[in-house]
């Protein structure tokens, strides 16, 4: 049964894919187009979303292979020009040094390439912020996978939690409980309750786990503890810079401050999360989704 828990990728979202000359480099790109999906597998506090199907985020930037332009793939046949080269190549150029494999960049650092690539086009900064949230995504579909039970948001996340506490008072099988605790810990880490997640692993270390158990929980503590936050830490930065600026339409504003006040809470910053969620809850033509959860997280944090 922990099998099925350990897998980190589920049947592919309906997906179809062309190939298009790059702006940079001789070598075609592969940009991709999502034919079917599904919101099966829940949102989380910070917006994302989980198809049961996989994620097509996963596919989303087309990156060329010789030269790693990379960019959204409704972006790849963008023309760069003359005037916009340098600055692209010397942005790309810097990002590279960062890969492990620049051969085969993992699908969060084609996000960072993306990132530097828009960087240098001039984009502003809410815009990047969100390339690097939505490449922070991508780190916690590696890590957790997909959670099929109801886990909307962080109301649905706390029920849940109880409610594993709850089993893991019961006189389990060694097999059981280790189920239980890595999905309590996949739990805690879409919820953003990184101190939980860090608890559940360290009590299913403790019961013996098979060599491949035990390598799907360091590939989850490594991207959970470095990758996402790195990528997360980006985004605040950004997220910050453009709150500061002044043509900023209030719908804008009120979405970047809920997402600067859930990265702040998920990066262990509760007490200056608290103030932006806060913050938000000021401004009337909030979707209520998100007003909801602003709420919910004042209580929380809060108390």
């Amino acid at each position: 049964m922990l099998s099925l828990l350990l897998l980190q990728t589920a049947l592919a979202t309906g997906i179809t894919f062309d190939e298009v000359a790059c702006p940079l480099g001789g070598a075609p790109a592969r940009r991709f187009h999502k034919i079917a999906a599904n919101r099966l597998g829940g949102f989380d506090s910070d917006l994302v979303s989980y198809s049961t199907k996989g994620q097509f985020r996963t596919h989303a930037i087309s990156t060329c292979p010789d030269s790693l332009y990379s960019v959204y793939g409704d972006h790849i046949e963008r023309e760069v020009t003359e005037a916009e080269r340098p600055a692209v190549e010397q942005a790309l150029a810097k990002a590279k040094a960062s890969l492990k494999d620049p051969e085969e960049p993992e699908v969060w650092e084609r996000y960072v390439l993306a990132a530097h690539v828009y960087e240098a086009l001039g984009r502003g900064h809410l815009d990047l912020a969100q390339i690097y949230i939505e490449g922070s995504w991508t780190a916690r579909d590696a890590a957790v996978g997909v959670y099929v039970g109801g886990l909307n948001g962080p109301e649905a996340a706390k029920k849940i939690l109880e409610t594993g506490q709850a089993e893991l008072a019961k006189p389990l099988t060694d097999s059981n409980r280790k189920t239980v605790l890595y999905s309590l810990a996949r739990v805690a880490h879409r919820a953003g309750e990184h101190a939980h997640r860090e608890v559940y692993l360290d009590r299913f270390a403790k019961l013996s786990p098979t060599p491949d158990e035990a390598s799907a929980m360091k590939r989850f503590r490594y991207l959970a503890q470095e990758v996402e936050p790195a990528l997360q830490d980006m985004a605040i930065s950004h997220l910050r810079a453009g709150l500061e600026q002044r043509d900023l339409q209030p719908i804008q504003v009120a979405h970047a401050t809920y997402m600067l006040a859930d990265l702040l809470r998920r990066r262990m910053e509760p007490k200056e999360a608290l103030v932006y969620y806060r913050a938000v809850l000021e401004y009337k033509s909030l979707p209520p989704d998100i007003r909801q959860m602003a709420t919910f997280f004042v209580k929380e944090l809060s108390d």
